[in-house]
């Protein structure tokens, strides 16, 4: 009975999707159909990959740990058991720790993720799935505000400058109010906070919006993903306004 009801809903789905694609005429529609159909495949692979427990412990030590740095300031700030897990799977090549041990061992992998690779205030890469609407959607860096271990809670970012922050430089630019009134109009935004640098990120300003905090599953981070870090005035300003946004 379940196996007929599966079937019929794997057939239901397929007329749907046939239907979906038939309808994709502009070019517009053709992007979204593309990203939809990424989506789909994406997704499928990864309920697939919930199946398999050791999934994130292979992926970290094949890409996340080989691909990530370990300079000596942070070395130094860590705690005796991290310092011992590094002094054992890593080695010193200019002045940076570098990955050396593909058999590092589950707990000693994931510890070192959770408390250096995935930690409060790193930014990494996410994929946040197919948007509907005006919905957050596609691969894009977050800052990691918590790691629940199995799960992230990021806030996301983008590149795109706030359609808020665009009419006041407009207005700005025709000369209807000063730089500091510019500025002040900015700072007055208490759902946007903006990031003028992300280290090991390409130099540029980006923007985050903190009502788009979620908490996310680790299986939707890009393993082989650069890993970065904000500045702590950064996490500062974003928690200042979390509170302005949420609780004033």
């Amino acid at each position: 009975m379940e196996s007929d009801d599966l079937k019929k809903s794997y057939i239901k789905c397929l007329n749907k999707l046939k239907k979906f694609r038939k309808s994709l005429n502009s070019k517009n529609d053709l992007k979204k159909g593309k990203l939809y159909f990424t989506w789909i495949k994406n997704k499928t692979e990864k309920i697939e990959n919930e199946k398999d427990e050791d999934y994130i412990y292979k992926n970290i030590v094949q890409y996340t740990l080989k691909n990530y740095k370990i300079d000596k300031y942070s070395y130094e700030r860590l705690n005796k058991q991290l310092k011992s897990i590094v002094t054992n799977n890593y080695i010193l090549r200019n002045n940076n720790y570098m990955f050396n041990n593909t058999s590092i061992s589950k707990e000693d992998a994931m510890l070192l993720t959770k408390k250096v690779l995935l930690k409060r205030g790193n930014v990494v890469w996410i994929d946040f799935g197919f948007n509907v609407g005006n919905e957050f959607g596609g691969m894009h860096p977050a800052i990691i505000l918590k790691n629940f271990d199995k799960e992230l809670f990021v806030l996301p970012i983008s590149s795109k400058k706030p359609k808020v922050y665009q009419l006041i430089e407009q207005d700005y630019n025709n000369k209807k109010i000063t730089p500091e009134e510019c500025e002040k109009r900015k700072k007055q935004i208490t759902e946007i906070v903006q990031i003028d640098s992300i280290y090991r990120f390409k130099d540029m300003i980006r923007w985050t919006n903190i009502t788009r905090m979620k908490k996310v599953s680790i299986l939707r981070l890009n393993f082989s993903g650069t890993i970065g870090k904000v500045d702590g005035k950064y996490l500062s300003m974003i928690n200042e306004k979390i509170g302005i946004e949420f609780f004033e």
